[in-house]
């Protein structure tokens, strides 16, 4: 998402487009870090990027009454905790505790899911459409973090996460056919 955040405006236009490049917080520092002190901006912005997952796909879910966003978006809370957890231990501050759903204090998350909610409103299709989005950019994103000098435990928890959303694009992609 945070590839999508600065291409928002591009994403609407496009309506369909696959993966949009960008950055919103300047690029994730992934390069020569201590092992054992994470990158603090990139832990707040996955725990903020599984957040908007889960309240997109519970917005949607809402909406169509599809399994596909249920299932995700408990999943996606699962997420959230875990790298929640990753915070704690590393006594970084959590950007998303008590936000509401649809509620993010970056206004840059918020144009982001008021534009994702936009689109997946028009149909079934676009709301199916956005779950591959965020899903292609959310693999994207924790690609980018694991390529760097993260401490093993970050590493263990993001590779989780990069497991489990491959899984979420599968399914949505086979909801899609």
């Amino acid at each position: 998402m945070r590839n999508m955040m600065s291409g928002s405006k591009k994403f609407m236009a496009a309506a369909g487009a696959a993966l949009i490049i960008g950055s919103v917080l300047g690029g994730i520092s992934t390069s020569a870090q201590a092992a054992t002190k994470p990158d603090a901006a990139a832990l707040q912005y996955m725990v903020a990027e599984e957040k908007l997952a889960h309240d997109v796909y519970v917005t949607l879910g809402e909406e169509y009454g599809v399994r596909v966003f249920s299932n995700i978006a408990r999943s996606e809370t699962q997420h959230q905790s875990s790298v929640a957890k990753l915070l704690d231990l590393y006594g970084i501050k959590n950007p998303t505790l008590n936000d509401k759903v649809g509620v993010f204090d970056d206004p840059k998350l918020q144009n982001l899911y008021d534009d994702l909610i936009a689109k997946g409103m028009l149909s079934l299709q676009d709301a199916l459409e956005v779950g591959v989005l965020v899903e292609k950019t959310d693999i994207a994103d924790l690609k980018e973090i694991l390529a760097g000098n993260e401490p093993a435990e970050v590493d263990r928890v993001l590779t989780q996460l990069l497991k489990a959303s491959y899984n979420h694009l599968a399914a949505f992609e086979r909801q899609l056919k």
